[in-house]
């Protein structure tokens, strides 16, 4: 059975190095393993995948639903940031130096000195985000994030996408054919003659033309030769790959593609904020760029994008049902989703209230707030909520995804990255990130969107729908529809299942609030197990789901960021004593449980009376 990589290797099949992600000197597990959905991608088990087995397995049809890369904070996340550091600026103009008026124990503690500069006052308005944090698109570590998956991806699986097949999607691939062939007869027109016996031309008249003229043919001669050396590696198929509408959604499947085809990696310089951050190490001058992703050139495109606009747009998105952004569910977003008063809302803020009350004290002590009274001299106290506190152990995972350097890992520049984590992580101590931070997120998606929440297997039952669909080579069940987009599942164009003439490996993209409940209603753990958010959808988070040929019978195997699932836990394997390992299910024994999917029970929890007839309304207009 071919193994899953656990950790990035040293080289890749083609010869070329793989780009490595940050270890834990760089970023120190106990924190940046316990940030919830903002932890950086980790591998969730980088041993257990490397199961001996006497049985010659070989993967032949592999579907995979990945979260997007790391990002900025969203909209609503960037206020509330921004209203933070506002009030903590604020207060900080009136605060001393600790000691400054005698008193020792008043004061700003002298660890906490560089928060004046991230709230100097030029600089208050916004709380120090401006020119620092961007607002939700991808990181340029983000992409980074994405293009290393796309890159295991081709090495795991490169046995799916051998030349013997049908061609699939190659379209990018194509252009850079074209490409390749102007540039050379770009360079054999320019470059080929001697100076010496070249004609009077602009190329070799004047000195400073003949020195342009070697500097082009320079640049021009790197270009083929590097195209030249991937020639025998350059991938002529891809796997089809659907991204949901947003930005950081489709620019993650973008350079997910840019990875899985081996081509160098460039960033894109974010549109909402600088990068990188002022102090920071400058981009490689061979790697600056002034264009946004979306222009940068030979980047590939998804083969499918669904729009998420919940109406007709500015974008000129219109509505339509999306299996990877699931905002059909009525009685969900009345319920569940944005709601103070959800189950997950109410026991995450009553947590948060009990476990952040030292936290509050002591930054209380540290920021120079005086004890006692509402008020002081200087004004209204400093008074954070236990919200607030959350806030600032989410800002340790924004700011050190957008302070981290992707060309130091590529390039093995660890200097680049000193001083990467940000100093917001040293508010807290190591193990509360553990014992608070991620067990308040534990809770939100646990409750919000996973196992815990009485819908989630209706909001996984269009993905579930689909993969059950292409695991048995058939179009899925679209009565009802539910949040499934019939049109685009009705078309063997933008929605093919495996054959002998179609492809056998399937990516999409989506956001964490999809594969929470999409992993949880596999039922892949026992119900005692306590849900953990970093382990299951972090940045870049992904869940795998292999087929497997073992001499002649057929299995499954489902991987959690890498994490195999036990067939003698959770229901997702029912008769796990037919299966010869703790890995793999047979196909027939996983397909059994999940006959649910393609019923309409689970989907109808979801509307009243009223809500059924409007929807019915609305499919017959469509």
């Amino acid at each position: 059975m071919p193994a899953i990589t656990q950790s990035l290797g040293a080289s890749s099949a083609t010869g070329a190095p793989t780009p490595y992600l940050p270890g834990p000197h760089l970023l120190p597990p106990d924190i940046f393993h316990n940030l919830g959905q903002y932890s950086p991608w980790f591998p969730a088990s980088p041993l257990s995948a490397h199961e001996d087995t006497s049985i010659q397995c070989t993967v032949t049809f592999v579907s995979q639903l990945e979260r997007h890369g790391s990002r900025y904070p969203t909209g609503g996340a960037y206020k509330q940031l921004r209203k933070t550091l506002r009030q903590i600026a604020k207060h900080l103009e009136r605060v001393p130096e600790a000691g400054a008026h005698g008193n020792p124990t008043e004061g700003l503690d002298p660890h906490l000195e560089w928060l004046r500069h991230w709230v100097e006052a030029k600089k208050s308005e916004d709380g120090g985000l401006r020119n620092r944090l961007g607002n939700s698109e991808l990181t340029p570590y983000g992409q980074f994030e994405a293009y290393s998956s796309g890159w295991r991806f081709y090495e795991q699986y490169a046995h799916l996408f051998d030349d013997t097949r049908i061609e699939v999607n190659t379209d990018f691939d194509l252009e850079m054919d074209r490409k390749d062939v102007k540039a050379k007869s770009l360079l054999d027109l320019v470059c080929s003659t001697p100076e010496t016996s070249a004609p009077a031309t602009a190329w070799s008249v004047l000195p400073l033309f003949s020195h342009v003229r070697q500097g082009v043919c320079r640049v021009l001669g790197s270009g083929m030769s590097s195209s030249s050396a991937k020639q025998g590696r350059h991938h002529t198929q891809r796997p089809f790959v659907r991204a949901s509408g947003a930005d950081r959604v489709v620019t993650t499947s973008r350079f997910w593609l840019q990875g899985f085809a081996h081509k160098h990696f460039r960033h894109a310089p974010p549109e909402s904020a600088p990068w990188p951050q002022k102090g920071r190490p400058a981009v490689l001058d061979g790697l600056k760029s002034g264009k946004p992703h979306r222009r940068i050139r030979d980047l590939p495109q998804p083969n499918v994008i669904i729009p998420e606009a919940r109406k007709a747009d500015k974008l000129g998105q219109v509505f339509s049902n999306n299996t990877l952004d699931v905002y059909t569910c009525s009685a969900f977003e009345r319920d569940y989703r944005d709601n103070a008063q959800s189950p997950a809302s109410i026991k995450t803020a009553a947590f948060a209230s009990n476990a952040t009350a030292p936290i509050r004290a002591r930054l209380a002590s540290q920021l120079g707030v005086r004890q006692g009274g509402s008020k002081d001299r200087r004004g209204e106290r400093l008074h954070l909520k236990p919200s607030q506190v959350q806030q600032l152990f989410s800002l340790c995972a924004f700011d050190t995804v957008t302070r981290l350097d992707p060309y130091g890992l590529l390039y093995s520049q660890p200097e680049r990255n000193e001083g990467a984590m940000s100093p917001f992580c040293d508010l807290f101590e190591p193990q509360e990130f553990e014992s608070i931070y991620e067990v308040a997120t534990n809770m939100e998606k646990d409750y919000g969107f996973a196992a815990h929440n009485p819908l989630h297997r209706a909001l996984a039952t269009p993905w579930l729908r689909e993969l059950l669909a292409r695991l048995e080579d058939r179009a899925p069940v679209m009565t009802p529809p539910t949040s499934i987009n019939t049109t685009l599942d009705k078309d063997r164009d933008t929605f093919p299942i495996p054959s002998a003439q179609g492809p056998r490996a399937f990516v999409d993209f989506t956001h964490d609030n999809q594969l929470a409940p999409v992993i949880a209603a596999l039922g892949l753990w026992d119900e005692e197990h306590e849900w953990v958010t970093s382990l299951t959808t972090p940045f870049s988070g992904r869940l795998t789901v292999e087929r497997l040929e073992c001499g002649q019978d057929d299995f499954i195997r489902i991987l959690v960021n890498d994490q195999p699932a036990s067939v003698s836990k959770g229901s997702w394997c029912p008769d796990s004593a037919l299966s010869h390992s703790d890995q793999l299910c047979p196909l027939s024994v996983f397909a059994e449980p999940l006959q649910w999917v393609d019923q309409p029970s689970e989907w109808e929890k979801c509307y009243s009376k009223k809500d059924k007839k409007r929807q019915e309304s609305e499919s017959q207009s469509s």
